[in-house]
């Protein structure tokens, strides 16, 4: 090839070169320089590149509605079932999904916040899921079952304890209430009737006609009013406020 030629002829000592060898060398000297004009461009636009990506990123806008922890929304219990002292001042309000981690996790929460206050506090749950969580709808229906025969409590953990097998079998409660020595064919026939499903609709409408910004679970109330929280600490903060206001009247 001509970058050999040339080499050859410098070494050489032979510079005799025709006019079209000439001619050729000016169009490789050309190209050559072509191509380190392009080399250059694409490496100081990778250089900028990586500058670019070495500058923090801008926080993003978070366009979704924010809670105000002062507004409080009024939401009866409607039926839903109450954990703790039924007469209790402080009424706590969980939306929760039986397919949910978050709801499973938010479950020794409550336990916590039941054993503290056992006299001023009770949970009124209520069931609301998500959307692609299939199996959640008839855990909650077995669920409310199991409360007609005394034993929510003891399937609400127990169902929550193993939620993941829900996926594959949505009868899974079934087994837990052989377990916990329910009734197993009324406990069948009770998920299915028209109260417990009216039950259930009724509890969803709640969530949805509440005006509570963001419609996540678990969703919580402390006398209507929206945690800022989820630790002991932060909601024994606010039910101990709530306690010395009622104190107060």
């Amino acid at each position: 090839n001509m970058i050999k030629k040339i080499i050859f002829c410098l070494f050489s000592g032979l510079f005799i070169l025709s006019c079209s060898d000439l001619k050729e060398i000016a169009d490789t000297v050309k190209k050559i320089n072509q191509d380190q004009s392009l080399i250059i461009q694409k490496l100081n636009s990778l250089e900028k590149k990586v500058a670019e990506g070495s500058k923090p990123t801008p926080p993003k806008k978070d366009d979704k509605p924010k809670s105000d922890p002062n507004k409080i929304y009024d939401i009866a219990e409607a039926g839903s079932v109450v954990l703790g002292n039924k007469n209790a001042s402080i009424t706590v309000i969980e939306w929760t999904d039986f397919q949910w981690p978050y709801c499973q996790k938010s479950v020794s929460l409550i336990d916590e916040v039941l054993k503290k206050y056992p006299k001023d506090v009770k949970v009124v749950i209520k069931n609301f899921w998500i959307g692609s969580h299939k199996q959640a709808e008839k855990a909650a229906q077995y669920a409310l079952a199991a409360n007609k025969q005394g034993k929510y409590k003891e399937m609400y953990h127990a169902i929550f304890e193993n939620y993941r097998k829900l996926r594959t079998n949505e009868d899974y409660p079934l087994e837990l209430a052989a377990e916990l020595g329910l009734d197993v064919e009324k406990l069948k026939a009770d998920a299915n009737s028209a109260k417990i499903t009216s039950q259930i609709d009724e509890e969803i409408k709640q969530m949805r006609t509440s005006g509570i910004p963001r419609l996540s679970v678990p969703k919580f109330l402390i006398n209507g009013k929206e945690p800022q929280g989820r630790s002991l600490e932060a909601w024994s903060a606010m039910i101990d406020q709530e306690l010395k206001k009622n104190k107060s009247k």
